[in-house]
């Protein structure tokens, strides 16, 4: 059984009745550097990644330390079934630079780190992105190989930022931080968000 930790940017109301409502604004891009975390102890499935959500799915770019080494290839998990993308070996203390832009239902998805990158164009019809998500998503291994660092974070709506930018819901009890938030027209840009290890 996995456990996530998490924060996440969307739009919501809260009506005095206290009901929560999602405003289904459109994210059309996402991009930002992430640093390659230490791995855990050997065992278990770390998957730690970010990505854009849809009430269908989840198109992501992973860094899956299952094998003992770090790896981080990019894909869409959810309705339809896709393919996963491409990706390549990275070590901890290396950046990883991802985006993922829209083009309507195609979205790209590139990666890159030093010498190296991939990229994957998907089709992902019936998919409105509306949650974009930082996570840490954990099958028997615990959350003790942090901090896990994302710096200078774009992300672009089909609304103003201003109505989401400040928006950060969060699943799980570790530590984070989540400095430098400035909304411009329909971009949110963050200086950087730091995932501690749960304590």
């Amino acid at each position: 059984m996995g456990c996530y930790v998490c924060c996440s940017y969307f739009s919501s109301i809260m009506p005095a009745d206290g009901r929560s409502f999602l405003i289904l604004s459109e994210f059309v891009s996402m991009s930002g550097d992430m640093i390659v975390p230490d791995l855990p102890t050997p065992g278990g499935t770390p998957y730690v990644w970010p990505g854009v959500q849809s009430g269908n799915g989840v198109l992501q770019a992973v860094l899956d330390g299952s094998s003992g080494v770090w790896w981080i290839g990019d894909g869409f998990y959810g309705t339809p079934s896709l393919p996963w993308g491409n990706g390549f070996n990275v070590s901890p203390g290396e950046t990883v630079h991802f985006t993922f832009t829209s083009s309507e239902t195609t979205w790209t998805c590139t990666l890159s780190s030093g010498s190296q990158s991939a990229s994957t164009t998907l089709d992902i019809t019936g998919n409105t992105m509306n949650r974009a998500i930082f996570a840490v998503e954990l099958y028997d291994v615990d959350f003790n190989f942090g901090p896990i660092t994302y710096k200078n974070i774009e992300i672009t709506a089909t609304t103003a930022a201003s109505g989401w930018c400040g928006s950060i819901p969060h699943l799980g009890t570790y530590p984070y931080t989540v400095t430098g938030n400035v909304a411009s027209g329909n971009t949110c840009t963050v200086s950087q968000i730091v995932q501690s290890s749960a304590d």
